[in-house]
């Protein structure tokens, strides 16, 4: 069958579900994860690294600006990911140990490959998953693997597994997690161990707002007192100068406030999507309480939840005092506004009697000129009757050139007075 004219996305939009599957996992199992904030560093580098990795174990290494890479190495398997602001790796292995964390997977990869990932290292995490059968990992056995006073435990999966850790860094850097398998499917294991990597990446991105809310918070008080000022300051302003110099001071106010908008905004936005991601994860593990133990989800409430909530604060802080500086500047400007209109109007009124003086001068001064002219062509006419005299014409020059003059004046102000109106016309 012939179809309509595809989108050039169809395909990709179609199979970004398919993206990036979860991978199907058993325990034993030993997870090493890094996220580092990439900023500048291409997808072109990080393929490149990770072909050097690829090349030394004679592996398939990625495509040229891929976004994803999957492949098994021997002793351990590797997943990468890029993403916007970051990129994850994942490393994982089999292995059967003793104890927890006793063979960590992230020791099998050569140390100056990782050492010289490009980036900055913002999350490690081991996570240990073991059979729950086995006697030694009992709640007091776990116990000796984390700090006691902030251990925290729940049933994931339903009951179907136990999640510990400290939230602490170890001496090697790393988070530990540990997972106790009960009776979790592979599909779910490979989502459940997904999901508790996802919960601690987006922990922390969502705490990058955090050191904003401490290098911005105080500033933002000290512009509401600012603002609180201006609008003091201007209910009693009276002179046009008072006004200038408070417009001054609140287009200096706005600029500073548009400023911290510009460096905080992208990361407090941010801030709210990983902190949404973050609530998802905690509801896709669905945990359980352990008895006598403190659920993951109720010590990130407490300890998370806070800073969510302080950047929140902060975010809308600044949105607020951007309102009220606009309506402020808003105010303000009708103010200079108003007074400039009078300005203008006291300027146009002195304007119109200037022009209506110059008009009653312009009438005098045409008169004036109608006068003159008619002066001299009367004398013209003078001229012209003695010369008529002297030809024989026998004419009373006094009379003629008596008569003469109203016609001429007649003829003065009527040739006049059709150049002003074809001036009129004209202009």
């Amino acid at each position: 069958m012939a179809l309509p004219k595809e989108h050039p996305l169809r395909y990709r939009l179609f199979n970004e579900s398919h993206a990036r599957p979860y991978a199907d996992l058993t325990s034993p199992l030993q997870v090493s994860y890094l996220v580092l904030l990439t900023g500048e560093v291409t997808s072109e580098k990080e393929c490149a690294h990770l072909s050097q990795l690829a090349e030394q174990y004679g592996v398939t290494p990625p495509i040229d600006n891929a976004v994803h890479y999957d492949a098994n190495f021997g002793n351990f398997a590797i997943k990468w990911e890029k993403h916007t602001e970051f990129s994850s790796y994942t490393f994982t292995s089999t292995k059967q140990c003793q104890n927890p964390f006793s063979c960590k997977v992230i020791s099998e990869v050569p140390e100056a490959w990782v050492s010289s990932i490009e980036g900055q290292l913002l999350v490690a995490q081991h996570i240990e998953i073991l059979p729950k059968c086995e006697d030694t990992l009992s709640e007091e056995a776990i116990s000796t693997h984390f700090q006691t006073d902030s251990l925290v435990g729940s049933f994931v999966g339903g009951t179907a597994a136990q999640a510990w850790t400290d939230f602490k860094l170890q001496k090697d850097g790393f988070s530990e997690v540990l997972i106790l398998n009960d009776c979790l499917t592979p599909q779910t294991m490979g989502r459940l161990v997904q999901h508790m990597l996802e919960l601690e990446t987006y922990r922390l991105l969502a705490l990058l707002g955090l050191p904003l809310v401490e290098e911005y918070g105080m500033k933002i008080t000290e512009l509401g007192a600012s603002l609180t000022d201006i609008t003091h300051r201007l209910s009693s302003t009276t002179t046009f100068e008072e006004e200038q110099t408070l417009l001054a001071d609140l287009t200096t106010l706005e600029a500073d406030i548009e400023q911290i908008i510009a460096a905080t905004s992208y990361r407090f936005s941010a801030t709210q999507a990983y902190k949404s991601i973050v609530n998802d994860r905690l509801q896709r593990i669905r945990e359980n309480r352990i008895d006598g133990r403190q659920m993951l989800s109720k010590y990130l409430e407490r300890r998370f939840q806070p800073a969510m909530n302080a950047c929140e604060s902060v975010s809308s802080r600044l949105e607020n005092l951007s309102v009220r500086v606009a309506r402020a500047s808003q105010i303000l400007m009708a103010r200079v506004d108003l007074a400039l209109e009078s300005q203008n109007q006291e300027l146009l009124n002195s304007m119109n009697k200037r022009t209506d003086l110059q008009l009653r001068l312009q009438g005098t001064v045409e008169g004036l000129s109608i006068a003159a002219i008619s002066y001299y062509i009367v004398g013209l006419t003078s001229y012209l009757a003695k010369a008529l005299n002297a030809a024989g014409a026998n004419l009373n020059i006094d009379l003629f050139v008596g008569i003469s003059i109203p016609v001429v004046v007649g003829a003065v102000w009527l040739s006049i007075h059709k150049i002003k109106k074809h001036i009129y016309k004209t202009t």
